[in-house]
This record gives structure tokens, sequence and C-alpha cells, in this order.
């Protein structure tokens, strides 16, 4: 009977110091550690990608709205012209309408800092343009007036060429290009 309570005591002896030698070794924590920083990393990366793909959808969709306000704008002011006139740094077109009278000459500018404006006979001028956006123009300005050939295939007409650009909430740049061209009525 002695005997069995050596073998008991040596068994609960064991189970008891196994339990206390239980845990995790300095090696597997360094381990543990790292996979949790490279896990946590490439999560944050994604959403630092999420968040700034968001930011450039939210600045094209900005973009996209204010130029085809700006095109309709100016295709609107463009219907029903009588006569058009640029300026030579292609920035400035100045119209006269068939119909109001009372608008003429109505004119559209486009500032050197990127700013639209539109002003209708003596009327004060207007802001086209959200401030989150500026329009730019090519080398050879945004307005252009295409005189008729004379063989009756291509009319009179005025064209606007125009880019608007905005920047994301973290300074990256987007920018569009938009065109319109119409025939003048005579």
């Amino acid at each position: 009977m002695h005997q069995m309570n050596k073998n008991k005591f040596k068994k609960n002896r064991g189970l008891t110091r196994r339990s206390t030698t239980e845990g995790f070794t300095l090696i597997e924590m360094i381990i543990y550690i790292g996979l949790f920083g490279l896990i946590m990393g490439g999560a944050l990366t994604s959403v630092y990608g999420i968040l700034e793909a968001n930011a450039r959808n939210q600045a094209k969709a900005m973009v996209q709205e204010e130029g085809a306000f700006l095109l309709g704008k100016i295709d609107w002011a463009i219907t029903g012209v009588s006569s058009a006139n640029v300026d030579p740094t292609g920035r400035i077109l100045t119209l006269t309408k068939y119909e109001p009278t009372s608008y003429n000459p109505l004119v559209i500018t486009i500032s050197t800092g990127g700013d639209i404006s539109i002003k209708r006979g003596t009327g004060s001028e207007q802001g086209l343009n959200n401030s989150n956006i500026f329009v730019t123009c090519e080398a050879g300005g945004c307005f252009e007036k295409i005189l008729a050939t004379g063989d009756g295939i291509n009319p009179e007409s005025v064209s606007a060429n125009m880019i608007v650009n905005s920047r994301t909430a973290d300074g990256f740049p987007y920018s569009q290009e938009f065109f319109t061209i119409k025939y003048l009525r005579k």
C-alpha cells in the first residue's frame, strides 16, 4: 500500500510541475508579436488605401459635376447667338443674342486664377464655379471662334475647351477636359 501512495504522489507531482511550466516562451512571444504586427500593418495599409480611393472618387465626382454644369451654362449662352467674339487670349467670349436682348452683351470670362464668370448686359458679374475647382485653358485659350468656310458645309461656330481641376483632401490633383462646339445661326 505504501507503494501505491508513492506512485500517486509522483503522478501528482508531475502534473503540478507540468502546470507551472505551461505558458509562452520568449521565442513564441516574439513570433506572435511579429505576426500581430504584420496583420495590423496590412489592415492599416488597406484602410488607408480605401480612404484615399474615396477621396479621389469624391474629387472626380465633383470635377465631373462642375464640368458638366459649366459646359451646360456655356452651351446655353452660345445657343441663339447672332454674333460671337473671342479676345486674343481666348479667355473672354462676348456674345450677342437674338433673344432676350437685355442679355446683350453676354460676356463669359475665365480668369487667370481659374475662376469662370458670366455677365449679362449691364448686370453684375456672377461666378459660375465653386471654390474647390479651377479652370485652365490650353495655350490657344478656352474659347475659339471658327469662321465659316463659305462652302455651306462648315458654318460659323464657337467652341469651348477647358480643363476642370481639383485636389483631393490629401492634395493629389485630379483634372478632366470638357469640350463643346455650337454653330451660330444666321
